[in-house]
């Protein structure tokens, strides 16, 4: 297999970008990144386990669920547009501020008096923790030499992991055993900490240019446009099923707003694109360029199965094996340990092959895994095998989720790759928000068609609405009822697998993509000085005078020749 080495291009810019902070003062960043994305992860899943005890304190156990949709609405929203304004203000300025909001909201939630002002509270603080998941891969794409890219995205992706799999145990111990304001609490300990390491450490933007002249051009309409579409659409990709029917005039209302608002999106950026000069939200070039084109649309499908991994097979063990959430997060590691375990694998591996074979392999590994997932047991036993293949699966997504960002360099342009990591993200976290509104779909499909085999109307209600009165039913009936989740959640793999496989496909057609444009295995050469890089003028000077050298060399030989 060829080294990604072997495919450089060679421009007379490579190596003239260096960069301008120590191995220490790296490091110090790096951890302040991580602490700050590790909150901001942490918070979409450490109030599911509590919700139950903030809504009764209310009296609103009715609208307990918009605790979390609320805060994944702006989440996912925001994604886009604050990557796009570290072009203005700088990392180091945005990230401070987007920190200092994430706190202000967080405390802002902890001293709620009502459930309408939780739920706003949560919203807001979502935006701050958009804010923070998008522009720490920013950072990371302008802080790290290209050839570690792959490896540091790695560290900083275990924060999901991490953030998964101990956000419910300690919403669900706080819940229990404190005040649960403490869940917000939290933040108000670790930010100030964040803060203080990238205000000490992260140096700022120097391009002798003022604010008002980087706001010049700067794409309002868009930037309003990409927060407008994803919120009716992820609201009702999150509710179908749940809390409306597919068919109900709420969830086919948001879903044509969000049509609508996402094609006056494409066409304004289309437009502006190529009629302006207005540096837009999403370069229409993403689209016309099929190497970039399809690196997007093979991030949207590693979404599926990432989120489906997290997300559904907690509820799979609850379901079918009737373990606690607890225990469930603990059945769980396996995938969560091993995902950023394969990340930082990726990144090791991308330093010798090209990072299009990675992600080759890391989405083979994937649908093996998924395939695996889908044929588990149906009874209440928990298979050996389970906790091999979440290891399969999580190495599969570990080493799939690092080639995208090396891949993103050398497909667009230098300056578009801030507005295109926030892009990347967007994309998956869309795609896991598609593939869960599928896993629900067909999950209340089965529970429709096999339920009334054995259950009366009363209690097909009751098993929809409540874990609690599923342990209250006798166990002949729960082990029924077990095997109609086991059918249920196999199913759901089976759909994801689909997915997984098309995402094999995806690979094989970027790779072809990338070959006949000339960049397969390239690594990306830096060529823009920015807050953490500098033009190394000694290079420069030293290889001009190599250059000069060669030229006397040559002149002199052919001058020998001619006398």
């Amino acid at each position: 297999m060829p080294s990604s080495r072997e495919h450089e291009d060679a421009p007379s810019a490579e190596a003239s970008v260096v960069p301008n902070i120590g191995s220490t003062r790296l490091h110090l960043i790096i951890l302040g990144l991580w602490l700050c994305l590790f909150v901001s992860a942490m918070d979409t899943t450490i109030i599911t386990t509590a919700l139950f005890r903030i809504s009764s304190e209310f009296y609103a156990l009715d609208r307990g669920p918009w605790l979390v949709t609320a805060y994944l609405l702006a989440y996912n929203s925001f994604l886009m547009i604050t990557a796009k304004l570290s072009d203005i203000w700088g990392l180091r300025t945005i990230l401070l501020a987007f920190n200092g909001f994430f706190l202000v909201f967080s405390m802002a939630c902890s001293a709620a008096q009502t459930m309408n002002q939780l739920i706003v509270f949560r919203a807001l603080q979502g935006i701050g923790g958009s804010a923070l998941y998008s522009l720490v891969f920013v950072t990371i794409m302008k802080l790290i030499v290209p050839d570690k890219i792959a490896f540091y995205s790695g560290v900083i992706s275990s924060v999901f992991a991490l953030a998964n799999l101990s956000g419910p145990l300690i919403g669900g111990a706080i819940s229990d055993h404190t005040n649960w304001r403490w869940i917000f609490w939290l933040n108000g300990l670790v930010i100030p900490i964040s803060m203080a390491i990238l205000l000490s450490s992260m140096p700022g933007i120097n391009d002798n240019k003022s604010t008002k002249e980087r706001l010049r051009g700067f794409d309002i309409i868009g930037g309003v446009l990409s927060v407008c579409w994803p919120v009716p659409l992820l609201f009702a990709l999150q509710e179908a099923g749940v809390s409306y029917d597919w068919n109900s005039g709420v969830i086919i209302g948001t879903l044509v707003t969000a049509f609508v608002l996402l094609t006056f999106f494409i066409a304004y950026e289309s437009w502006a694109s190529y009629k302006t000069k207005i540096d837009v939200i999403f370069p229409a070039r993403f689209v016309a360029n099929p190497a970039a084109a399809l690196l997007l649309f093979s991030m949207f499908l590693l979404g599926m199965p990432f989120m489906s991994m997290f997300i559904q097979l907690p509820q799979r063990f609850q379901g079918v094996n009737f373990v606690s959430a607890e225990r469930a997060g603990i059945l769980l590691l396996p995938v969560s340990l091993m995902t950023p375990v394969g990340a930082m694998l990726g990144g090791l591996l991308n330093k010798k092959f090209p990072a299009e074979c990675v992600l080759l392999l890391g989405t083979a590994v994937i649908g093996i895994g998924t395939g695996l997932l889908s044929s588990l047991p149906i009874d209440n036993g928990i298979a050996d095998a389970t906790y091999g293949y979440e290891i399969i699966t999580g190495a599969g997504l570990g080493l799939a989720s690092t080639p995208y960002y090396i891949m993103l360099y050398t497909s667009v342009e230098e300056k578009d790759v801030p507005i295109g990591t926030g892009i990347l993200n967007m994309l998956r976290t869309l795609g896991g928000a598609v593939a869960v509104a599928i896993c629900s779909a067909l999950h209340n499909s089965v529970l429709h068609e096999d339920l009334s085999a054995f259950l009366n109307a009363e209690q097909i209600a009751g098993v929809k609405a409540s874990g609690t009165f599923i342990a209250r039913l006798p166990e002949a009936t729960r082990i029924q009822l077990g095997r109609v989740f086991g059918r249920s959640y196999n199913k759901q793999f089976k759909v994801i697998l689909a997915f997984a496989l098309l995402n094999f496909l995806v690979a094989i057609a970027l790779a072809v993509a990338r070959k006949k444009k000339g960049i397969f295995g390239k690594m990306p050469i830096r060529t823009l000085e920015n807050e953490f890089t500098k033009i190394d003028r000694k290079h420069e000077g030293e290889k001009e005078q190599a250059v000069t050298a060669r030229a006397n060399e040559t002149t002199e030989r052919i001058e020998g020749t001619t006398h």
